[in-house]
């Protein structure tokens, strides 16, 4: 997920993901699952009036309305850049 300006997560970035035991935080980023295409997704979460979303860095792709097809199975909480 790669984005013109920070954060950003260039293709092959390592992410450690933290799957059980945290709390949703809007601007944080997680991974999820749509419950019914079994698709999963690396977003940043916010929520808005009450709303969750997930939202894309890159804009070329959709912002995701957490309308209950969708779960949110880990955190990320660490990331490296490779190769430096």
């Amino acid at each position: 997920m790669t984005s013109d300006t920070p954060p950003s997560f260039p293709e092959g970035t390592p992410i450690l993901i933290r799957p059980e035991g945290f709390d949703l935080i809007s601007g944080k980023f997680y991974i999820a699952e749509h419950t019914i295409s079994g698709e999963h997704t690396f977003k940043q979460y916010v929520q808005d009036a009450g709303v969750g979303y997930l939202v894309p860095l890159n804009p070329e792709y959709q912002t995701v309305t957490l309308d209950g097809t969708w779960e949110i199975t880990g955190r990320a909480i660490d990331a490296k850049i490779t190769g430096m």
